[in-house]
């Protein structure tokens, strides 16, 4: 049975409308980090504080754009202090000017995601990846 990450493990942050993909994503991710789900651009200004290490969120929001919720988040917290990794349907090169650390094309697998967040907030222990 595999542990539940430690109470000092990295954040991550995972904002899509697409609700079955986010929930995936989460079931995959919590089992190495703290992890929390918005459904929407609002909800994820209203869920983000300074914890958050990882945000994985998606380009084509509704109502308040993923480059929109990454305009917010940067003026209220130093840009350097989180990792954002833009999930986009369309290929990685259309957003290759917006200032993210990294761009997942969807469909996304585990291995994308895990290899994601483990460059940007590694040192999570190894969880089985199947």
């Amino acid at each position: 049975m595999t542990q539940p990450p430690t109470p000092d493990a990295p954040t991550v942050l995972l904002v899509d409308d697409e609700a079955a993909l986010a929930d995936s994503l989460a079931l995959w991710l919590e089992r190495r980090y703290r992890v929390r789900v918005a459904y929407s651009g609002r909800e994820a200004l209203q869920t983000f504080d300074e914890s958050v290490d990882l945000v994985f969120l998606d380009h084509n929001l509704p109502g308040l754009s993923g480059e929109s919720v990454l305009e917010e988040l940067s003026r209220r917290v130093d840009p350097s202090s989180f990792a954002v990794v833009m999930l986009s349907a369309a290929p990685g090169d259309e957003l290759a000017d917006l200032p993210v650390d990294a761009v997942l094309t969807k469909p996304v697998t585990k291995r994308d995601v895990f290899d994601a967040a483990d460059r940007f907030v590694g040192d999570a222990p190894e969880a089985k990846l199947d």
